[in-house]
């Protein structure tokens, strides 16, 4: 069973000290915040989705805890799965910072795939925004500290419809959102292209300073895009097991 705690890491530290569960050690890879206890317990928390687990010894208070902490917040069998997944092994070290517009349902698909591959992405709408805007949140995360970034993933998809003003309204074309467009160039400059992937749905126009970066097209769903997105993951230091790989690819 998934549980998900429905807020941020801190409070999830008050939650803990406040029932008397510290000392405890953190540690963060991959985005997973991980608080080992002097009793051999370990617990799992992913800030990007809320997703929480325990392991190690087990411990029953801290485990009834837990469980009245999320209470009936059950993960969506769509959005996560069940089957036991082996984390990527990653060479380099940092988040996967997913950007996206409008497009829930093939943002849901990009956040299964990436699980299932063994990642857990860092996806902004996910996680406490702190009081800030969006643009000082995407400065945060990816504008002042790039090494914090091992790579990033563009989800473009058809949310909007633009023309040239000297043109009629029968030539607007699908586009994406202008944001996405503003926060893919702040990757792109932050981290590289060679770190960066861009996965673009149907048929949409793009950028036309952005004409010499390569996209990874898709029409249906996410998984389409997985043999080229797993290519630019090793690339960039993230090793999938095979089995991973091809719960990914349907």
């Amino acid at each position: 069973m998934k549980m998900k705690f429905t807020g941020n890491i801190d409070e999830l530290k008050n939650k803990l000290n406040e029932k008397g569960f510290s000392p405890y050690k953190e540690e963060e890879a991959n985005g997973c915040h991980r608080f080992r206890f002097s009793n051999g317990a370990i617990l799992n928390f992913w800030p990007s989705r809320g997703t929480v687990n325990l392991q190690g010894q087990k411990c029953e208070s801290l485990s009834q805890f837990i469980h009245r902490l999320c209470g009936d917040n059950i993960q969506n069998p769509n959005i996560i799965s069940n089957d036991p997944v082996t984390p990527a092994q990653v060479e380099a070290k940092g988040k996967v910072f997913v950007v996206h517009g409008h497009d829930n349902a093939a943002r849901e698909q990009l956040e299964l795939v990436l699980h299932k591959l063994g990642i857990e992405p860092f996806v902004l709408q996910n996680t406490s925004g702190s009081g800030l805007t969006i643009i000082e949140a995407l400065e945060k995360e990816i504008g002042r500290i790039p090494s914090e970034v091992a790579f990033g993933i563009v989800l473009l998809t058809p949310d909007d419809m633009g023309y040239p003003k000297n043109s009629s309204p029968e030539g607007a074309k699908p586009r994406a959102r202008q944001n996405v467009v503003l926060e893919m160039g702040m990757l792109l400059s932050s981290i590289g292209r060679s770190r960066v992937a861009i996965l673009k749905k149907g048929s949409l126009e793009v950028p036309s300073d952005a004409s010499g970066i390569l996209y990874i097209p898709f029409e249906d769903h996410i998984r389409e895009t997985v043999p080229k997105l797993v290519e630019r993951l090793n690339e960039s230091g993230f090793k999938m097991t095979p089995e991973n790989i091809s719960k990914a690819s349907f």
